[in-house]
């Protein structure tokens, strides 16, 4: 950046104004302006065919690094899209020197403890707090989702609060470095992680403010993004697994474990639906809404744990059944641990 930068405004009456590139006052001006408007980001330039709608989550929203600890960082802003993918934007200004590299640490710290420790209804909970209200996050759902008023919305919403929570659980997401200028070397990490990193989108945007007497111009720049890998991110499908796949690939010693539970989840009338790392038993209730009872990862090393799991969703299930009701029967059958909405337990 220097300050030979400007753009060139010519007015209704033919008059031209040059306008001078001017840096941000304080990092906090720059992350208002995302929080305000984070169309800031460029959705445009990500997707020409289909640019990003964004849903502020929350801004500086807590991330933890266990199941049970207090939040350790703060990402300035979480957002998610029409196409329930969740973005962890990081503000820095251009003079910061963590800009270089420890952003990009900081940044992937984010992103592999939001997998393990972020549970969808916590999300949902500060979307609704920054909205003001379960009724006026519904609003901004139909708004981004193209939906009407009918009773069939409902369930697309619902809907899309299990994609969110599949592409969480798969590390399927957007990470953001937002800047008004990137420095040379973090470009080029955004470009190597963005093609090497196939299910995570890592771009950087830079935000340049133009000042001049009677207007102030933002100029957005989408950085590390080449159109081979855009198009390899939107055509490049995740493979669903077969259940036989699945069992095959866990350890002998749980194989029957698993043949059990599919066939007694059949018997009492449960779908076991394979997935792209494990499966869930779900099932059809009053008003033919589909609920997950389960999710299983027969695959040792699935989201970061050395042995097969079982997670059983207890938040999303107490409107049927307690969640402290859940817990006691499901720790009368085996040690189960609770992590945020989530009784997981390790084979």
């Amino acid at each position: 950046m220097t300050q030979d930068d400007a753009i060139f405004l010519l007015g209704r009456d033919g008059t031209l104004e040059r306008v001078q590139l001017e840096s941000y006052d304080s990092e906090a001006v720059l992350q208002k302006l995302i929080e305000d408007y984070p169309e800031l980001l460029g959705g445009e330039q990500i997707d020409r065919d289909s640019p990003p709608q964004w849903l502020l989550v929350k801004r500086e929203v807590g991330v933890p690094d266990g199941s049970t600890s207090s939040d350790r960082w703060s990402a300035d802003h979480l957002l998610l899209d029409q196409n329930a993918c969740l973005t962890i934007v990081e503000v820095k200004r251009s003079t910061d020197s963590r800009i270089r590299r420890e952003v990009v640490g900081q940044m992937l710290d984010y992103a592999a403890n939001a997998t393990l420790y972020w549970p969808t209804d916590r999300i949902r909970a500060l979307a609704s707090a920054t909205c003001g209200g379960p009724e006026k996050l519904e609003v901004s759902l139909r708004h981004m989702l193209g939906l009407d008023g009918n009773d069939d919305s409902l369930a697309e919403i619902e809907n899309y609060w299990r994609r969110v929570d599949n592409n969480l659980r798969n590390g399927e997401m957007r990470l953001m470095f937002v800047a008004d200028e990137l420095p040379r070397e973090l470009r080029r990490v955004i470009e190597f992680l963005n093609e090497h990193m196939p299910r995570i989108e890592v771009l950087g945007v830079e935000v340049r403010q133009f000042a001049g007497q009677n207007v102030r111009a933002l100029v957005p720049r989408v950085i590390g993004q080449t159109e081979r890998t855009r198009q390899e991110k939107i055509t490049r499908p995740s493979r669903k697994v077969t259940l036989d796949e699945l069992v095959g690939d866990c350890p002998v010693w749980c194989r029957t474990f698993f043949e059990d539970l599919f066939e007694e989840a059949n018997r009492n009338g449960f779908r076991v639906v394979p997935g792209t790392k494990g499966f869930s038993v779900r099932t059809v209730v009053s008003g033919g809404k589909l609920v997950t009872l389960m999710w299983g990862f027969p695959r040792p090393g699935s989201f970061h744990r050395t042995d097969p799991a079982i997670d059983v969703p207890v938040s999303e299930l107490d409107t049927f059944q307690s969640a402290d009701e859940i817990c006691q029967s499901l720790n009368q059958l085996a040690p189960f641990t609770l992590k945020g909405g989530w009784m997981t337990m390790l084979l």
